[in-house]
């Protein structure tokens, strides 16, 4: 008759240890960087590229200007991601993106690198001239196990 207490007992503390755990872990979540987004985990053919923002743009890194990466931004505040635009639509035709800074007789769609090639031309030209940062393929492009 005791061991059925002490289970129910156990059982109890068990369940009010994860609803504390559950609700201490919802109150206390991290906050979302003000200065944009932290790491940025890139897939490519070659092997998955983890991207340090705040190692390019930190006055102790690199120190790279938002518009040296970001290109095309309206009065140097609308900084989109990559695949805003370097991602064609499946029926070939320009992103709405596009469009916003570009007139459509400016940029064809077959003229569009995809995200994946302008990401590699624009990094692996940052890095040949500044001549800093990683200079072997297999310094960036990793396997990373997630």
């Amino acid at each position: 008759m005791g061991s059925e207490k002490e289970l129910k007992l156990a059982y109890g503390l068990a369940i009010g240890l994860l609803i504390v755990g559950v609700l201490c872990y919802a109150a206390s979540s991290a906050e979302v960087p003000k200065e944009g987004p932290v790491r940025m985990m890139f897939q490519c053919s070659t092997g998955k590229v983890l991207f340090d923002h705040k190692t390019h743009t930190a006055e102790q890194g690199y120190a790279i200007a938002c518009g040296d990466c970001h290109h095309h931004p309206k009065d140097n505040e609308d900084h989109r991601a990559c695949k805003a635009c370097h991602v064609l639509p499946a029926d070939g035709s320009l992103p709405a993106v596009c469009l916003d800074c570009h007139g459509a007789d400016e940029v064809k769609a077959d003229s569009v690198m995809q995200k994946t090639d302008a990401m590699h031309q624009q990094c692996i030209g940052c890095h040949k001239e500044k001549d800093a940062g990683p200079k072997e393929c297999g310094e960036c492009h990793v396997s990373y196990s997630m």
